[in-house]
């Protein structure tokens, strides 16, 4: 009798959780009709003709049509409805269904009018006396709308996504048919994270879906590759989330990309990144070669301040010996001896919160950081010209911050910010680095014109330091340097002491969320100056970017640069071009 206390109590914790997942509401909704419909502006789901909706408990509810309002989460079926499941048999005119209230409403086909509330999937017990929302049998208006996906069939995830059977997609004024089509409307952003590298322009083409997993195939062009397919795949849940990539996966040179990300409490999070590089012939021939990256970082949030600790993993040859050495020793004038090496490094590094330094109407800021790091076998067989070979473990320590200011209103349309950041790092070598970045930047709009302007002045500065090594480290070099654009003098004074000091300006014209052109001019004043086909960037720059959305999937992104004949440049060759959501 000892036991009866504890196994009554898990009499009634099982009993309470059957009951729970009896009175769920359906997870997937699988829709077969003559014709499916989706209206994505408005993002309801239209089935005629035949219809037939299976929940995801085997109940299967037959009408003439139906309808889903996805934001709503609502859906509706009419026109001689059956209603058949293990425990209901039911003939009636309608059947509303409403997830999120964990209700259905049904209109019965009886002498007498009367109106039956299911509770989740509870169908053994209707109750004919709850009183039902007037609206609970309405159907949108869809006159003048254009079906953006018809199809045969659905599986509808209620809050997350919708995969199309046998779908036509409307592309450029025509259906576009695709086997299978997914559409995700969850308000989980991890659905959409991003394993490839940057491209101009990216066709997804999602072709498969769940409640916790979207798979797409994407049509890709970048500068290196041209136009080429990737793929990947997405594991989602409501903290955590994992994506695998393929990019490209047509051409030889791949890149495969995997990325985790959890979430272990509301301050503790961990995210994972690995990456191989593999020379590929075929999608399933062996690799001829590969290479791998693999990173580990934790962050914990403190009182206003956040800890992160950072490990990074270099593997330079995962195949084994190279070009089929039998003794990584042996002298050979295309062998990279760094590969016989696993280069790793790793910080732990703390951001303060940020911290008033003064109060008022125009308050000051501070934001501290510290940390400390290690780098193993960065530099193997090279280090700097005072210091060979370069150490096998590089210490370092670092202390810095930033000081601001919030906007400073100067008038209805114009503010003033400031900032100035600053950081030093000690080495365990005799060496330290100083880096720091001033700026103010000027702000403001006209509204009625669909203008936003600003201009920044920047001084940044760094210092590199080696005490009573400064010269060895910087050798002097010849005064006068000639390169294919001409001769330059100055040389000889560097000693590892840079200052960039630049002013940028932004003109942003947005008349209509469809369309946005800016442009923006810097000029900058460097020490060293910039020495064309050698090192430094263009004294004079003007960038214009244009923003068009050709269609609700669609923004095109035009860019192009003029560097006033910087090293004989002035447009750029190429307008840069992308695609995107």
């Amino acid at each position: 009798m000892r036991f009866s206390v504890p196994l009554a109590l898990a009499a009634v914790l099982f009993a309470s959780t059957t009951s729970f997942a009896v009175a769920a509401p359906p997870t997937s909704l699988d829709v077969t009709a003559k014709s499916v419909d989706f209206f994505s502006d408005r993002f309801i789901v239209t089935a005629d003709g035949d219809v037939s909706v299976r929940l995801s408990d085997g109940t299967v509810i037959r009408g003439q049509t139906f309808t889903m309002d996805l934001k709503l989460n609502r859906y509706l079926v009419a026109g001689d409805v059956h209603l058949d499941g293990p425990t209901v048999h039911e003939v009636g005119a309608a059947f509303a269904g409403y997830p999120d209230l964990d209700r259905s409403y049904f209109l019965p086909a009886s002498g007498s009018p009367s109106r039956v509330t299911y509770f989740g999937l509870d169908w053994a017990h209707p109750d004919p006396k709850r009183e039902q929302p007037g609206d609970a049998y309405y159907f949108p208006d869809l006159t003048g709308e254009r079906a953006y996906i018809k199809a045969d069939g659905a599986r509808i995830v209620p809050r997350t996504n919708i995969l199309f059977d046998m779908a036509r997609v409307y592309t450029a004024g025509v259906y576009v048919p695709s086997p299978r089509y997914v559409v995700t409307f969850s308000a989980n952003s991890h659905y959409f994270e991003n394993a490839f590298a940057g491209a101009r322009g990216d066709v997804g083409v999602p072709f498969n879906g769940s409640a916790h997993s979207l798979t797409a195939l994407h049509l890709r062009n970048d500068a290196i590759n041209g136009t080429y397919l990737a793929f990947d795949q997405h594991f989602v849940w409501d903290q955590d989330w994992v994506v695998l990539g393929v990019d490209p996966l047509t051409q030889e040179q791949r890149q495969y990309n995997l990325i985790g990300y959890k979430r272990w409490s509301p301050k503790f999070e961990s995210r994972l990144f690995t990456q191989v590089s593999a020379a590929q012939a075929g999608i399933i021939n062996a690799a001829t070669n590969a290479a791998g990256f693999a990173q580990l970082q934790l962050s914990a949030g403190l009182k206003g301040s956040n800890l992160t600790l950072t490990q990074d993993n270099y593997y330079q040859y995962l195949l084994g010996l190279p070009y089929g050495l039998t003794d990584l020793n042996t002298a050979r004038s295309d062998f990279d001896p760094r590969w016989k090496e696993h280069p790793t490094d790793g910080s732990l590094a703390f951001t303060g919160g940020q911290t008033p330094l003064t109060h008022g109407a125009n308050p000051l800021y501070l934001r501290p950081r510290f940390g400390v790091g290690y780098a193993h076998d960065v530099w193997g067989e090279g280090g700097f010209d005072n210091e060979q070979p370069g150490p096998p473990t590089l210490w370092y320590r670092y202390a810095g911050g930033s000081v601001y200011t919030p906007p400073i209103r100067l008038g209805a349309a114009l503010s003033l910010t400031g900032s100035y950041d600053r950081q030093r790092t000690w080495y365990s070598l005799p060496h330290q680095l100083d880096n720091g970045d001033l700026r103010f930047t000027l702000a403001g709009a006209r509204e009625r014109q669909h203008l936003r302007y600003y201009l920044a002045y920047e001084v940044k500065t760094i210092d590199d330091y080696w005490g009573a090594q400064q010269l060895a480290a910087y050798n002097p070099a010849a005064n006068v340097v000639t390169t294919a654009f001409g001769t330059y003098s100055g040389q000889a004074a560097f000693r590892g002491l840079a200052t960039s000091r630049g002013y940028t300006s932004s003109l942003v014209y947005t008349p209509t969320q469809f369309f946005e052109f800016a442009i923006t001019g810097s000029r900058f004043y460097d020490t060293p100056a910039p020495v064309p086909g050698l090192y430094g960037q263009p004294p004079w720059q003007v960038t214009g970017d244009l923003r068009v959305r050709l269609s609700r999937q669609v923004l095109l992104d035009l860019t192009r640069q003029y560097y006033f004949n910087f090293a004989n440049e002035r447009w750029t060759p190429q307008f840069g071009i992308q695609f995107s959501p």
